[in-house]
């Protein structure tokens, strides 16, 4: 499999990476990968290595401040900035893929952004929406004080980091899978205040807009996530019938690094083919 790293430049001028697995020269799908908090697009590389063996395309980005990419780490201005580097990828993939159908799959943090960005933006650019353990509400609650010292934080300093409290033995039930996480140089523990916030609101603005969306959209979740909460998922997927949604029942936050892999992987792609 031929793997390419390329880049872009966001509309505040900084380098965003990203990491190419183009199957064919004229691709007719390409699913685009937007990672979650604290790690980075080459952690989907056999997610990439799946769908190429089956005749898609992926191309994955790394976020500001995360992974190769440039910006402060665990840190964004806004929602807003994040949406508009969104808009930027695509913009950058379609330029060289005109005829492509292109599905925008994001998981975690980076579900919870292409969920905001396909309630706001309706692109005519994408085709469906895939969303993995979506940050729609945290499967435990913070404690009050610290939330409102966040809220608080976020519009005085918005840029100031706080380790993310992320369990790494949350993330999957395979022993390997954990240690490779905990082993990887380019993954970060940390969040700002802003950030967080930014993200918290995206996830109630998503409960309160499902009206919006004018995408199909498959959503996925693990019944032993104790990171993102699946209950709050499985909520949010009943108030569309745009909405498909798959629960795994042995599986932790990162379905695709457990022992669900494959069902999720064939449940991804009967779906994108019906």
């Amino acid at each position: 499999m031929d793997k390419k790293i390329a880049h872009f430049k966001t509309s505040d001028n900084l380098s965003l990476e990203v990491q190419k697995y183009i199957q064919s020269e004229n691709p007719e799908k390409i699913i685009l990968i937007v990672h979650g908090l604290g790690e980075h697009a080459g952690r989907f590389q056999k997610v990439a290595e799946y769908f190429n063996e089956n005749g898609i395309s992926v191309i994955a980005l790394t976020l500001r401040g995360h992974g190769n990419s440039e910006g402060k780490k665990g840190h964004a201005p806004s929602m807003e900035q994040l949406l508009t580097d969104i808009e930027y990828f695509i913009r950058y993939v379609r330029v060289d893929y005109l005829n492509a159908e292109l599905y925008l799959y994001g998981h975690s943090m980076g579900g919870n952004i292409i969920l905001n960005y396909l309630a706001k933006d309706q692109s005519n650019e994408i085709t469906a929406g895939i969303a993995t353990s979506p940050w729609i509400k945290l499967a435990f609650e913070p404690p009050k004080w610290k939330v409102n010292l966040g809220i608080w934080v976020a519009d005085i300093i918005p840029s100031l980091i706080q380790p993310s409290g992320l369990k790494t033995e949350d993330i999957s039930s395979i022993k390997e899978e954990v240690e490779k996480y905990e082993n990887d140089p380019l993954i970060h523990d940390k969040v700002s205040a802003k950030l967080f916030t930014s993200i918290t609101k995206g996830g109630e603005y998503l409960i309160h807009n499902t009206h919006k969306f004018k995408h199909t959209i498959f959503l996925a979740h693990g019944q032993m996530d104790k990171v993102i909460s699946h209950d709050a998922t499985a909520g949010f997927a009943k108030d569309s019938n745009l909405f498909t949604f798959k629960s795994y029942p042995k599986s932790k936050h990162e379905i695709h690094n457990d022992v669900g892999f494959g069902n999720l992987m064939e449940d991804m792609r009967s779906w994108m083919n019906s």
